[in-house]
C-alpha cells in the first residue's frame, strides 16, 4: 500500500475554519493536478474580509503565469459556487 506523508499547508492554516480549510485543500490539490512543481511549494491561510489566501511561488514567464491564473481561476469560482468559500491566488515569497 502506498504511503503518502503528511502535507504542510503552512504556518497560519490553522487559523481558519473547517470550511475553509477543506476549500483550500481542495483548491491545492488542483493546483498540484495541474502544477505539481508549484504545489510543492503553496500554502494557505486568513486573507482580508473571510477570503483564503493561496500562496504559491509564481513563475517567471508571462504565458504560464497567465495561464496559471486563468486555470484557478476557474477552481476558485467552482470552490466559491459548492461552498461559499473565497479563494484568492497570492504569489509566495519564493517565486521562480
Amino acid at each position: 500500500m502506498l504511503e503518502v506523508a503528511p502535507r504542510s499547508y503552512g504556518t497560519y492554516f490553522s487559523e481558519l475554519s473547517h470550511p475553509e480549510r477543506r476549500a483550500a485543500i481542495r483548491f491545492i490539490d488542483a493546483l498540484s493536478q495541474r502544477y505539481p512543481d508549484l504545489a510543492a511549494g503553496a500554502t494557505a491561510g486568513p486573507g482580508n474580509e473571510g477570503t483564503v489566501y493561496a500562496y504559491i511561488p509564481m513563475p517567471s514567464e508571462d504565458e504560464r503565469n497567465i495561464e496559471l491564473h486563468e486555470t484557478m481561476a476557474e477552481v476558485a469560482l467552482d470552490i466559491l459556487l459548492d461552498t461559499g468559500v473565497s479563494i484568492a491566488l497570492m504569489p509566495s515569497v519564493e517565486s521562480d
